[in-house]
């Protein structure tokens, strides 16, 4: 049995952390919307016993034990005491890694459904969602894929529904960042007091109510705020940014990746004119999922 999933990405419409649990992790509140930048995964269940193998067009991405695809294979075998299947899958990424856009987490999330419905839904989606917490903290949200308010480690969700009329538009630098390092350069820090907050519950009012001016002017991301203090190539990227007045940029996630809201008539027109100043960027036109 052979399937095609499509495996989108995501954005984070403001990051709040707040505060560090006892198993390490970081108790986060924030809004993550779903958009259009898509990796596909193409599964072949060879309806027999055996194992996983994963081929990629990517060769950057690991296709051993440590891909996220692994990872939630062991562990739903594990879980639900079911023998290994043989599948084959093949990755084709698109969604760039070290953005803050959740590719990996998306993955993930994705290929633990198609495992479940293959076992005709063993699993109810309460329990992938605690099953695959630990391995990725987008994961549970990638499960729903749907616009939400998600706190804790990501696992407790509360959706609500978008109405906002715009595109979105993706830039990529050629260099990237890594979540547990964004995490640790925010514990580093030693007072924390002065970071801004988002108003996450502005913001969703906004998305409800379709109103960009109350979103963009509540929206803030803890990580960025404590990047902006040590990493220079965040610094040097936003002053790139900052010379489209017009636009207003916002990192996703722990970054690299920024996005800006733009009307849907003037969409391409942004999209030509972001691609000529970021040549050396991927530059990607996004929709709402």
């Amino acid at each position: 049995m052979k399937v095609c999933v499509r495996s989108n990405s995501k954005i984070n419409v403001g990051l709040n952390i707040e505060g560090v649990l006892k198993n390490g992790y970081h108790s986060l509140d924030m809004v993550m919307l779903p958009i259009s930048l898509s990796d596909y995964l193409y599964i072949d269940f060879k309806e027999k016993k055996g194992d996983l193998k994963i081929l990629t067009n990517n060769p950057l991405v690991p296709v051993g034990e440590k891909n996220i695809l692994s990872k939630i294979y062991k562990l739903f075998y594990e879980i639900t005491k079911y023998e290994k299947e043989d599948i084959e899958v093949y990755l084709e990424k698109k969604i760039p890694s070290q953005a803050g856009l959740g590719g990996g987490s998306s993955n993930g999330a994705f290929f633990l459904k198609e495992l479940n419905k293959f076992h005709g839904n063993i699993l109810s989606e309460k329990q992938m969602i605690e099953l695959s917490k630990g391995i990725g903290a987008d994961i549970p949200f990638f499960i729903i894929n749907k616009p939400c308010r998600a706190r804790g480690i990501g696992d407790k969700i509360d959706i609500f529904k978008n109405n906002l009329k715009v595109k979105v538009i993706i830039i990529k630098p050629r260099f990237g960042i890594s979540t547990p390092i964004a995490f640790r350069n925010f514990d580093s820090l030693e007072n924390k007091n002065y970071l801004k907050k988002a108003k996450i519950e502005k913001i969703i009012k906004g998305i409800s109510n379709n109103s960009l001016y109350n979103i963009i002017s509540t929206i803030e991301n803890q990580l960025e705020e404590s990047l902006i203090i040590t990493e220079k190539s965040i610094v040097k990227f936003r002053k790139r940014l900052n010379i489209f007045l017009e636009l207003k940029f916002f990192m996703s996630g722990s970054g690299s990746a920024y996005y800006c809201f733009v009307e849907e008539g003037e969409s391409e027109k942004r999209l030509v004119q972001l691609k000529k100043c970021f040549q050396d960027c991927k530059v990607y036109l996004c929709e709402f999922l």
